[in-house]
Formats: C-alpha cells, sequence, structure tokens
C-alpha cells in the first residue's frame, strides 16, 4: 500500500513539471529582460539625473520627472562603473526608497552607498515603456557642489533674470531651473544650455516641463531657485539653491508712504569663530511687528540706493536678555544689509550695515578688567582687539537667568556701573535694578565701526563685590 502511494506522488511530482513550463510566470533578472518581456510596449525616453547629497558623499539622490499617469516605477543599476552601460543586460533592479520633490512635480530615489556605478530609471505610461538615459554616478570622483551664488536682475520687478557661473567641475552641458513657493511647491521647471534664464521667458528655453504657463509672481512673496547643472552622462556636477523676494526696499518704503519714517538701532557681527554665519541684532521699539531683514548682491554698491536692498527671509530670536533681537544669516558673502520693522504708524529702517566677515572677522574675548573698589558698582575697562576702528562700546549687563539689567554706549573704552557721565546713548528708560552682593551677572560687549560692524565682542562672567 506504501509503494503504491510513493507511485501515485512520483507519478504527480513528475506531471506537474512536465506541464508547468509552459505557465511559469518568468521574473526578469536584469533589465534587458524586463524589456523583452513588456515587447507590446513602446520604448520612450524620460527625464532623469542624480546628485550626491550636500556634505554626503554616501548619498546618492536620483532625480526624475514622473509624467502624469506614470506606474510601476524602477530603478536599475550596474555592478560597477565598468560595465557596459548601454548593455541593458548588465543592469539589475534595486529597491530604494523615494520621495516627492517639489511638491510632487519630480521625485527621487534614495541611493546609500559610496560605490560608483551606472543607474536609470523606467515607468510605464499609456501603453509605453519609459527609461531615462545612463546615468553615471560619480559621488567619490566628482561630488556635487552646492552654492548660492546667482546674479537676480530684477530689471522688471515680477520678471526676475538670473544668470551663474558654473563650479569647480566645468562639464556641465544643460542646466535645469526650477522656480517654487516658499514651501518648495513647483512653480516652473526648464532647461537651458545658456546660463541664464528670465522667467517667464522661453526664448532660450531647449526643455519645457511645464504642462501649461506658470502663473505670474507676486510681489513680495517668497520664492525658492534651484538650479542644476548637468553634465552629458546626467550627473549633476552644481547644485545653486537661493531664496528670492520681488520686491526692493525702495518699494515696500513706496507702499508704506502712510507711515513716517524713522531710524532703527541696528548692527552686526559674526558668529564665535564661523565666518559663515553673520549675527544681525536690531533694537525693536515696544509692540514692533513685521520684522525684516534686507541686503544688496554684494558691497560694491551704493549703500544709500534702496532700490538695490532686497529681503531675505531670515527668523529673528530674542538676544540679549530679551532687549535686543537677532537674525541669523549662514552666509559668508560680504553685503551691506539692514534691519526694518513696522510700529504704530511709524516705518523703522536701520542705518546700513557693512558686513566684514571675511576681510575684519569679528573678534571674541573674555579679557576685561573689573575694578570693584567701589562696593556694588564695578567699573569694566577693555582694549580695541586687532582691528582698532572702534567708535563706540555698547555695554549690555545681564543677570544669570540672561534677565536684562542694563544697555548703555559710551565712546570711551571704560564704563561704571551706575555712572552715565561718559554715557553717550542709554537703553535704560528706568534706573537700572542695583546689583546684588555676590550675585553672579554677565558683561558684555559689542565694539562698533562706523558702518556699523561689530570688530570685537567680550563676554564675561562676574561675581558681585
Amino acid at each position: 500500500m506504501n509503494c503504491k502511494r510513493f507511485l501515485f506522488f512520483i507519478i504527480f511530482i513528475a506531471t506537474f513539471f512536465s506541464c508547468s513550463d509552459d505557465s511559469d510566470v518568468v521574473v526578469p533578472r536584469n533589465l534587458q529582460q524586463y524589456v523583452d518581456g513588456n515587447s507590446n510596449l513602446e520604448i520612450d525616453d524620460l527625464i532623469a539625473c542624480a546628485a550626491n547629497a550636500k556634505g554626503n558623499t554616501n548619498l546618492n539622490y536620483i532625480f526624475y520627472y514622473p509624467e502624469s499617469g506614470a506606474t510601476d516605477i524602477r530603478y536599475y543599476e550596474t555592478a560597477d562603473v565598468n560595465a557596459n552601460e548601454k548593455d541593458y543586460s548588465n543592469y539589475r533592479r534595486e529597491t530604494l526608497p523615494q520621495e516627492d520633490v517639489f511638491g510632487g512635480k519630480l521625485a527621487r530615489f534614495s541611493r546609500s552607498s559610496k560605490t560608483e556605478t551606472w543607474c536609470l530609471v523606467t515607468y510605464v505610461r499609456e501603453g509605453k515603456l519609459h527609461i531615462s538615459n545612463p546615468i553615471r554616478l560619480k559621488n567619490a570622483t566628482k561630488s556635487t557642489e552646492y552654492s548660492s551664488e546667482v546674479d537676480i536682475d530684477y530689471a522688471t520687478t515680477l520678471e526676475p533674470k538670473f544668470t551663474w557661473k558654473d563650479g569647480t567641475i566645468d562639464e556641465n552641458v544643460i542646466y535645469f531651473q526650477v522656480i517654487s513657493d516658499e514651501e518648495n511647491n513647483f512653480i516652473s521647471g526648464t532647461y537651458t544650455e545658456e546660463k541664464t534664464f528670465k522667467f517667464y521667458d522661453t526664448s532660450n528655453v531647449d526643455l519645457n516641463i511645464n504642462t501649461t504657463k506658470p502663473k505670474d509672481l507676486v510681489e513680495d512673496e517668497v520664492y525658492n531657485f534651484t538650479l542644476m547643472g548637468v553634465s552629458k552622462d546626467n550627473w549633476v556636477n552644481l547644485i545653486i539653491e537661493r531664496q528670492f523676494i520681488p520686491r526692493s526696499l525702495e518699494e515696500y518704503i513706496a507702499v508704506n508712504t502712510d507711515k513716517t519714517i524713522e531710524t532703527a538701532r541696528a548692527f552686526a557681527g559674526n558668529a564665535n569663530g564661523n565666518k559663515e554665519t553673520t549675527y544681525i541684532y536690531y533694537y525693536p521699539v515696544a509692540d514692533a511687528f513685521d520684522f525684516r531683514y534686507y541686503e544688496t548682491e554684494d558691497a560694491t554698491v551704493d549703500k544709500t540706493d534702496f532700490s538695490k536692498y532686497r529681503r531675505k527671509n531670515l527668523t529673528s530670536t530674542p538676544a540679549l536678555g530679551n532687549k535686543f533681537r537677532r537674525f541669523s544669516n549662514n552666509s559668508s558673502k560680504e553685503v551691506w544689509c539692514l534691519v526694518t520693522f513696522i510700529a504704530g504708524d511709524k516705518l523703522y529702517v536701520s542705518k546700513p550695515i557693512r558686513t566684514k566677515n571675511k576681510t575684519k572677522t569679528t573678534e571674541w574675548k573674555s579679557e576685561v578688567t573689573i575694578d570693584d573698589s567701589e562696593t556694588l558698582k564695578p567699573r569694566f575697562t577693555w582694549t580695541d582687539g586687532t582691528f582698532a576702528e572702534n567708535v563706540k562700546y555698547l555695554q549690555i549687563f545681564t543677570k544669570k537667568d540672561k534677565t536684562f539689567l542694563s544697555g548703555t554706549y559710551t565712546k570711551e573704552k571704560t564704563f561704571k556701573y551706575y555712572d552715565t557721565s561718559n554715557v553717550v546713548e542709554n537703553l535704560n528708560k528706568n534706573t537700572p535694578p542695583a546689583f546684588v552682593l555676590d550675585d553672579e551677572n554677565s558683561f558684555t560687549l559689542f565694539g562698533l565701526s562706523d558702518d556699523n560692524w561689530v570688530n570685537l565682542v567680550i563676554q564675561k562672567t562676574f561675581i558681585v563685590q
């Protein structure tokens, strides 16, 4: 009986395998097999390129343009860069995470690997199999350069013209420009072979992914300009990212003619040990709002020409015992800048500030002489740092918990607490509170040049004697 059952099992297995050849679904092991298995589909192209992440050559982004209705989106790559990139049998499918870019107008795969290779993207749409041109990943040998350097000409406020230069790798054959809103939602996407593009002038546009004409820009709205410089093998050598706001300071003042212009107090200096970050301090009056930061394209312009100042959308935070506020600008480019805000029926505009991140970097010190000979009334005396160009000095006193105590300006390099005999400007509306014996407090001094740049910062914690 057992023998019969065994014989029946053998016959069943043999029959199963002999009948399965014609009905098996063959899983394609490479791109060529995938193409052969979809021979009923017409082959078409698609737009794709790749770049490494900013500051990370072990992470590659493979960007592609998924036309409406695209399905079965796939990523393929070769084993190494020595494979023949034109031979589809060398490409194996890899499963990578995907995410939308520019509000879903584009998308990208994220590839975590330092290995360079050839890759491409495919998808199916309307009876066609779309296959991108091969992309040569160069994250190790020619890593993508990130920059914010682009000239923006506002000959017409709502038709800015963008002009740029190649970066370190001068191998770009085409440039992809994207205009997006503050949240990076897509507005326009174009390709040019020239290093310039004017919104929205298509006279030099070689490829356009806009299905309809983009809406006009709106004055005083925040926009983003993104550029990719792409080589002939579809590697992105250069990415430029720059925020822009189509309205000058001159135009902003013109729409506020119902307000009286007043002067705001502001100055700027480097972050401690960091030329790439500028702190812009300003003193807001009561009930102030709509805090704005403006800057010029460079430091060669006329500082009094407000048509040259453009708003940059920076966030400000409380500083110096909450008596001041501070913008942080992550740029080492030297410019003229200023701050504006509104309070009541007045528009406050600060005097122009000449940033000097590279040429006269702010010096941060802690050396100050403290004379405690008079109880609760210490005298602070200091010397200039490397750049002896200070025309006045701001002294700020705060408690250990950062509570503001006093703010004064002197032209002399000395100040005695509670003594205003040499004070030239006073931030205190009332007499400052007296020091408390043995309390820990902080002294901060800013040495200011006549163009409102901070040459010197002294910070010192002291115990009241």
